[in-house]
């Protein structure tokens, strides 16, 4: 069975407390990384539920949009409004102090390209960056740029800006249809000033994110009606979501000798962490209530399915030597039970 089933009564408010996101969020504060992931097909309100109405190209008049908006906040607003009340005011842990990044990316197959490129929506003057690897960080997008977030407003302006620069394009399905995944980061660096039988006075680093990461929707040409770019987009599109669900399938396996495809895709590259890997992650699987749709709201039930099956291994992400000290203590207060 699902953790939750939200009907579609449910306000946008009512999602993020249902969804289990809060705990995700927590954990990111602690150390850890997590992933918020929607899924499904093509205007099933994948968009909506990550980013609420900043998503939508804006219609209408300014001022009442902008409050509108705001009351359609989607998780990632609702996110930050959170982030800020749990490590500010008298919330906040003692003796500790944060500081707290966005960076906003999405993967777009542009007409000709073999591979998925990468844009930057917060510097969109770079296009193409680089997906590179090291043991510390596992994949990563190099050169993406982070911009420091003080306060909720700030974090507001970095996903505004990036909405601005996100590709969109109308079919037959949706009118503000998604025609490239998005990735928003908030990473959040904590230092805690540790006692003297915890280190010796040397603060402790931790180096928790969470990523909300907003697909593509997979969509059928003969639904859609794409024609042209529109069509090349949405082959590419489900071309990335196959690489995806294979991925899935064979994590979900559980077998430890099996080859995983992650680098047939840069999207599954980034996202090696969240599945099978040492980060927390969270599947909103959205569906499109009309029947004509049944058979693509079955798949997408399948593949989440199959997801809930795959194990992670969440660590708190620290420095490398802090680390070391963190595994002995942990090694060491085993064997003290064991002598007990």
């Amino acid at each position: 069975a699902f953790d939750a089933c939200l009907p579609s009564d449910r306000s946008q408010k009512q999602a993020f407390q249902e969804t289990g996101v809060t705990n995700l969020l927590d954990s990111a504060i602690e150390g850890y990384a997590g992933t918020v992931l929607a899924y499904g097909q093509t205007g099933s309100g994948k968009t909506h539920t990550i980013l609420g109405k900043l998503g939508q190209v804006a219609h209408g008049d300014a001022a009442e949009r902008g409050l509108d908006v705001k009351r359609e906040d989607g998780l990632v607003m609702r996110s930050a409004k959170r982030l800020f009340r749990r490590i500010s005011g008298e919330g906040a842990p003692p003796d500790t102090s944060f500081s707290v990044a966005a960076s906003f990316m999405e993967i777009y197959n542009a007409p000709g390209a073999v591979n998925e490129c990468i844009c930057d929506l917060l510097n969109p003057d770079t296009e193409n960056l680089k997906v590179r690897y090291n043991q510390k960080n596992g994949f990563f997008v190099s050169d993406l740029q982070e911009i420091q977030c003080h306060t909720v407003a700030d974090v507001r302006a970095a996903l505004e800006a990036g909405v601005q620069n996100r590709r969109v394009g109308a079919t037959q399905m949706n009118r503000d249809s998604s025609r490239s995944h998005a990735l928003f980061t908030l990473r959040i660096d904590s230092e805690q000033t540790a006692s003297s039988e915890e280190g010796g006075g040397a603060p402790l680093r931790r180096y928790g994110k969470i990523t909300f990461v907003d697909l593509a929707g997979s969509e059928r040409l003969k639904d859609s009606c794409a024609e042209g770019l529109r069509a090349k987009e949405a082959q590419a599109i489900n071309k990335s979501l196959f690489t995806l669900g294979k991925v899935i399938s064979q994590l979900a396996q559980g077998k430890t000798d099996t080859h995983v495809p992650y680098r047939d895709s840069k999207l599954t590259q980034l996202l090696q962490e969240s599945f099978g890997g040492g980060a927390l992650c969270l599947m909103v699987t959205c569906l499109n209530p009309c029947s004509t749709y049944s058979e693509e709201s079955l798949n997408s039930l399948n593949y989440a399915q199959k997801a809930m099956n795959i194990r992670n291994r969440p660590v708190v992400r620290l420095d490398e030597q802090q680390q070391l000290v963190f595994d002995l203590r942990s090694d060491n207060a085993a064997l003290r039970r064991e002598l007990e």
